[in-house]
């Protein structure tokens, strides 16, 4: 059974009124769900669906937190979810649809699949920029090695390091990677 199954509703036998499912949210559900930059995660959904002949209406609770980088230094940064919807399902021989709101079903269907509702919820309740906060005296919290690899290079630093970079090239190693690379300049001019 694949792990994406688990979260749908097989609403087909039950009876109209209110019906109540919870659903585990994890890792695994990330790594199956689609390419995300959610890295993992502990949640619940909670939905409550009410079923009328006519169509059903589910109230989606989903709680708990997720695994994301950091968008400053890339490393794990968890965030807190806390997401309220309600997603309408209705029936139509036409067509299957789905538009975030409006679930549009074959009346055929055994199941609900809630799998890409869940998840866009999670993403949707997420900030829009994840950062690591800062500590008391203002400084971010983020992997200061990270950190470091990004910083701005001065004109000093930038002088500094094309010395060095001369330095090189007067080496015989030097030397071999500039012949190297004027071989490759003629190569690209006679294409």
């Amino acid at each position: 059974m694949d792990i994406l199954d688990t979260y749908d509703i097989p609403w087909k036998g039950l009876p109209n009124g209110r019906h109540v499912f919870r659903f585990a949210i994890d890792d695994r559900f990330f790594g199956e769900a689609a390419e995300s930059d959610i890295r993992g995660g502990a949640l619940q959904a909670d939905v409550t669906m009410d079923k009328s002949a006519a169509m059903l209406l589910l109230e989606v609770t989903i709680k708990g937190e997720v695994t994301v980088p950091c968008d400053r230094c890339l490393g794990d940064l968890r965030l807190p979810v806390n997401y309220d919807g309600v997603l309408t399902v209705r029936f139509s021989d036409l067509a299957d649809d789905y538009d975030g709101e409006t679930l549009w079903l074959n009346p055929a269907a055994e199941t609900v699949p809630l799998t890409q509702y869940i998840y866009e919820s999670i993403v949707l309740s997420l900030p829009y920029r994840k950062v690591h906060g800062t500590d008391a005296a203002g400084e971010p919290l983020c992997d200061g090695d990270m950190l470091a690899r990004f910083r701005i290079v001065t004109p000093e630093e930038f002088d500094a390091m094309n010395g060095e970079a001369r330095t090189l090239s007067s080496t015989e190693e030097g030397g071999k990677l500039q012949q190297l690379r004027k071989e490759m300049e003629n190569e690209e001019k006679k294409r």
